[in-house]
């Protein structure tokens, strides 16, 4: 499968736009242009050749081949990637996007297929953060688009803006942020790269699971129900599980009383 990879700015989503069938037009284009970040793995990001890969990247070309169309990658920087759907310049966004009760009044989503344990990382040699009561008046290094943004600074954390995992651990790292809110699958990520011993989980946030899916723009019902038919087939095929596998070390496809022990087990 030919796959094209553009980068590209919030300026580049600066126009007009008039929506209609976009599942009929995907088809009739013959390509599906799907936002990443192409800086964020095992989900999406570049090999030592250069090319485009990751779990996300892998299920949106799996997507796109059932759909009988070519996958469009387009890369930018997270703040970006939802409003290139909103003005038209993606169909959609495959990039570990968490499901929310403020998106869901923006954006239509698929059925999830990624359960995402949530988890308090610290300096390895901290002891003072233990639980969510020990976070008040601490600093939180996080990107400000975060889908618990808003919770997290309930919780009586300040934000220490970022645009990448590796900004995260290094402010964390450094003392210059408390903690960071990094997923098994993202620490596992860091010290696949940096080793182990930087940093620990403080602990994690039970009943707290991300859930990620994919969005599209409201009313694009028969988007949904295409990319929801290949999900369950590709789930009842063993592909996302095999995927998980592949790239998390774990199976993250269904939620934890769901699936046992085997997302604790992946840490």
């Amino acid at each position: 499968m030919l796959l094209s990879t553009f980068v590209f700015t919030a300026g580049f989503f600066a126009s007009v736009t008039v929506f209609g069938n976009e599942l009929e037009e995907i088809r009739e284009a013959g390509v599906i242009t799907v936002g990443v970040e192409g800086t964020y793995a095992p989900f999406t990001y570049h090999d030592e050749d250069g090319t485009l890969t990751g779990f996300d990247v892998e299920l949106a070309e799996t997507i796109a081949e059932k759909l009988g169309v070519e996958a469009e990658f387009l890369e930018s920087g997270w703040d970006s990637l939802l409003a290139a759907v909103d003005s038209g310049r993606l169909d959609t966004v495959i990039n570990d996007v968490s499901v929310t009760e403020e998106r869901k009044e923006a954006y239509d989503f698929s059925d999830p297929y990624l359960y995402i344990p949530q988890q308090v990382v610290v300096p390895a040699d901290n002891e003072d953060i233990k639980t969510l009561e020990d976070l008040d008046g601490k600093t939180v290094a996080t990107n400000i688009t975060n889908a618990y943004a808003t919770e997290l600074e309930k919780l009586g954390l300040t934000i220490v803006p970022i645009s990448t995992s590796e900004e995260a651990a290094t402010l964390v790292v450094s003392g210059r942020a408390d903690v960071c809110m990094f997923s098994p699958i993202i620490l596992n990520e860091y010290e696949a790269q940096h080793g182990e011993g930087k940093l620990k989980v403080a602990f994690r946030i039970e009943g707290e699971e991300e859930v990620i899916a994919i969005p599209v723009r409201k009313g694009e019902t028969e988007l949904v129900y295409a990319i929801n038919e290949i999900l369950a087939e590709l789930d009842k095929e063993g592909f996302l599980v095999d995927l998980s596998e592949k790239y998390f070390g774990g199976d993250y496809t269904k939620l934890a009383e769901e699936s046992g022990e085997a997302a604790t087990e992946a840490q």
